[in-house]
């Protein structure tokens, strides 16, 4: 076992949250260490939450000024479509007179090549197939290098670097087979922010991360050009303590469903 895959699975304590219906309601973390827009999961030490049935688990921290928002995930048809189709997630303040923007990251990149399409589905992960899959993942994380400011209706209201004043930082990292990303948006319009949440601590926030649907028929024709049609192996994020490991993912490309999860997300005040 590799000895980053040894520190996610000592780091890395999943909550699960009971109940039905596609928006749960929680309560971030108070940010009470650094936490660094890397794409690096070490951060986020024992404030995930894994969704049943999703495949992937998310975080959420503040402090006054900041939200922060992670996403992990070892199922490689999510990590396709985030990185073909683009990945949106939505804010929208549940008070004051804040409206609902995307943050779009990556950008939509629907001219992957079909042999990157098969070899990022190939099964099983073998270490020679995991190095290669890095690569790869390094290779098209390298090519983006701007975010999308959007309004509810998709219209494009801003386009920026990566680095940026505007407070909004986004991360994308590929550490023992898990693809992280990490996403940090001003509370408030200090700084003169132009697209804050517009909430405090205490508040509440609705968050929602959605992926474009895939046109299978597109992907699928790009996949024969590179070579047999691939099975999918992908898994979710484990629901014990001290586990990093994913279950077995759902077999087939005509079986993946957009990522559309939505969260009520209450601000954490700090403690007294």
């Amino acid at each position: 076992m590799s000895i980053k895959k040894t520190r996610l699975s000592i780091i890395l304590f999943i909550l699960v949250i009971s109940g039905c219906g596609s928006v749960k309601e929680t309560t971030s973390v108070w940010k009470d260490n650094e936490i660094k827009i890397d794409g690096d999961i070490s951060d986020w030490q024992n404030a995930l939450i894994s969704i049943p049935d999703k495949k992937f688990a998310v975080g959420f921290k503040n402090d006054d000024k900041f939200l922060y928002i992670s996403l992990i995930t070892d199922d490689r048809m999510k990590i396709m479509q985030m990185l073909r189709e683009g990945f949106i997630t939505w804010v929208t303040p549940n008070e004051g007179d804040g409206k609902t923007f995307g943050v779009k990251f990556p950008l939509s990149n629907k001219d992957m090549e079909g042999e990157q399409l098969q070899s990022m589905n190939r099964e099983p992960f073998q270490r020679d197939n995991r190095d290669n899959m890095e690569k790869q993942f390094v290779r098209l994380l390298n090519r983006q290098n701007e975010l999308e400011i959007i309004n509810k209706d998709k219209f494009p209201l801003s386009l920026m670097p990566l680095e940026n004043k505007e407070g909004i930082k986004v991360k994308l990292g590929y550490t023992a087979n898990n693809f992280v990303y990490e996403l940090q948006i001003p509370l408030t319009t200090g700084e003169n922010y132009s697209f804050p949440v517009n909430a405090a601590p205490g508040g509440k926030v609705s968050i929602r991360f959605e992926t474009e649907k895939m046109d299978l028929e597109n992907s699928r024709g790009a996949m024969r050009e590179g070579g047999a049609a691939p099975r999918s192996g992908g898994q979710m994020p484990g629901g014990q303590r001290g586990a990093g490991r994913m279950g077995q993912g759902m077999p087939g490309l005509q079986n993946s469903e957009p990522i559309n999860y939505s969260f009520d997300v209450i601000l954490q005040l700090p403690a007294k």
